[in-house]
């Protein structure tokens, strides 16, 4: 595997100015099926706004009975940014976004913005080894699909939880995204009525905005690595051979194996 977060950087930098709207963020996420965006302003690196950043803020009171269209990626980004250097090592830039957190690191090379690094780009060079079914999460949280979306927000933001798994009798029959959750409290601030938004907001349950038939590991865990570059997902529900969900691996915890 290489050693420097220099033999890794993805040059291609997705970003966005801090002055634009988060429907213009939620739209380039997707096209581009992406969890995080670099922010700038002059030019010049000053946060980076990720998909959970968007699915707290337009669930939230903060922006109470404020239209989607009118909320900017300045009062959703986190700044400033946790940036690494380029000659640092990678197993560096893996401990720092385990410790704070966070899936994404914008690179620099004295200073200056040169390209990023995530969590999918160190995995996409490891080599998977040792007991990977002891980072299965078996207490990670679920959901049921006539709860409500504001409810699986919640569990997500107080869980620390990425995903949702669906669950019917036990059965896995969807997947809770934060860009699910995202997309869904932009188009009730963009179609409804200030005054109805949060009534309206609550009224929405999992089922309507679940991802259906979707990726999972099954418990052999074989193909841990492809599953997680193709699904582009921060963590999949592990199910047995009768889709039991017998928990969740998150993206991040293969960090720990370099």
């Amino acid at each position: 595997m290489p050693r420097k977060v220099s033999e890794i950087i993805i040059r291609d930098i997705i970003s966005i100015d801090k002055g634009d709207t988060v429907e213009r963020a939620i739209d380039l996420m997707e096209r581009n099926k992406i969890n995080h965006l670099i922010v700038t302003s002059g030019g010049k690196l000053v946060g980076v706004l990720s998909v959970r950043d968007i699915m707290d803020g337009l669930g939230s009171s903060r922006f109470e009975r404020i239209p989607a269209r009118r909320i900017y990626i300045s009062a959703l980004m986190s700044e400033p940014p946790i940036t690494i250097e380029q000659d640092a090592d990678i197993s560096d830039a893996a401990k720092i976004m385990l410790d704070k957190r966070i899936g994404l690191l914008p690179v620099l090379n004295n200073g200056e913005l040169i390209g990023l690094v995530s969590e999918s780009d160190i995995i996409r060079h490891m080599e998977l080894r040792g007991d990977i079914s002891s980072l299965i999460k078996r207490e990670h949280p679920r959901i049921m699909p006539n709860e409500r979306i504001v409810h699986a927000r919640a569990i997500m933001l107080e869980r620390g939880a990425r995903i949702l798994p669906v669950v019917d009798s036990g059965k896995l029959v969807g997947l809770v995204t934060e860009m699910a959750l995202a997309k869904a409290f932009f188009e009730v601030r963009d179609r409804i009525e200030g005054t109805y938004m949060d009534d309206v907001a609550r009224r929405v349950i999992v089922e309507d905005i679940m991802l259906e038939s979707p990726p999972k590991l099954s418990n052999d865990l074989r193909n841990v690595k492809d599953a997680f570059l193709s699904s582009g997902l921060p963590a999949l529900p592990v199910v047995d051979s009768n889709e039991k969900v017998l928990g969740v691996i998150e993206r991040k915890s293969l960090l720990r194996l370099l």
